[in-house]
């Protein structure tokens, strides 16, 4: 009997012991678990802030900086002409025009070609898709430091403009979406895309805003 009482007792005390030793190992998982989520709340947002910031600094820098002798020269020259004559002159940095939405604040010069130096001076202009007006998609891109950082605010059914050297282009918005890609329309239209300028590494994303709007008027040279 006094067996059994002493292996239950020697059994209670190695558990008590036991027990007493994981509550004394507690409070050291709990300072890291609580410096981790500290760190998490404090310090990632702050990263992310000041990435965001360095890559606009970067795009804003871009606009100033000296040219170098084996990066492209822009041409801003506008004439008006017709379309026939514009495709003779046309060429990668060659400005096309400007696009417009009001209701959102976006304006910018569109340059031929979506590249660093066209890009750094307002939006590219795709030239493997359509010229406004040619009957297909029209794919333009900007960075987020240009008014299109606002390509956010647009809303379906807002009216998108663009004036160019051989006429005229009015569209309609017909979808605005976050995402990796969208469809491109067999149709007259145009394709406006941007990093989405209110997220931390945005740049790093493989999203972005995409707003799609279709033709509904035009009056051409």
């Amino acid at each position: 009997m006094n067996e059994n009482q002493n292996a239950k007792k020697n059994t209670a005390e190695k558990k008590k012991h036991k027990e007493k030793k994981h509550y004394t190992v507690l409070p050291y998982f709990k300072k890291a678990i609580l410096y981790v989520l500290v760190s998490m709340i404090v310090f990632v947002p702050v990263s992310a802030l000041l990435m965001s910031r360095a890559v606009s600094t970067v795009h804003k820098a871009q606009t100033v900086m000296t040219k170098t002798a084996n990066e492209l020269e822009l041409d801003n020259s506008y004439e008006k002409c017709d379309y026939s004559q514009y495709l003779e002159k046309i060429s990668i940095g060659k400005r096309l025009g400007t696009i417009s939405c009001e209701s959102a604040g976006i304006c910018e010069n569109v340059y031929y070609g979506i590249n660093r130096a066209c890009m750094r001076n307002g939006a590219g202009l795709n030239s493997n898709s359509y010229l406004f007006g040619e009957g297909g998609c029209t794919q333009i891109a900007a960075y987020p430091s240009s008014s299109f950082a606002r390509l956010g605010n647009v809303s379906v059914g807002d009216t998108v403009n663009v004036d160019t050297f051989w006429g005229s282009f009015e569209y309609r918005v017909i979808s605005v979406e976050k995402t990796e890609s969208v469809s491109v329309p067999e149709y007259d239209s145009i394709i406006l895309a941007s990093f989405d300028s209110s997220k931390p590494f945005a740049a790093q994303d493989e999203e972005k805003i995409y707003v799609t709007a279709e033709l509904v008027n035009k009056e051409v040279s």
